[in-house]
């Protein structure tokens, strides 16, 4: 099977880091339980294909403990997914008021 094109390749990255920092927003020091199925379900929802369970499940467990993953240290942690974080934090402000 031919390699994916450099392009392709940087986009599969790009969604899944949003697919990673979505569930970190929504679920950050979670259970993991609860951590690793919203991940799974968010992949399969995405039409992303299907990640190796070993790292779903040590995804899962950084998200679990409130910690950034990072899938691509070429991607970091810029600043739509920054807006993502900050708009979860303010949003818990909010339900705590």
């Amino acid at each position: 099977m031919p390699e994916p094109a450099p392009e392709a390749q940087h986009d599969r990255q790009v969604l899944l880091q949003h697919i990673v920092s979505e569930v970190h927003a929504e679920h950050a020091g979670g259970d993991v339980d609860v951590v690793r199925e919203a991940l799974t379900r968010l992949i399969a929802e995405r039409g992303f294909p299907e990640q190796p369970q070993k790292w779903v499940d040590d995804t899962a467990a950084e998200l679990s403990q409130g910690r950034h993953v990072v899938v691509d240290r070429e991607l970091g942690i810029d600043s739509p997914l920054e807006e993502t974080s900050n708009t979860a934090e303010n949003q818990s402000r909010q339900e705590s008021r």
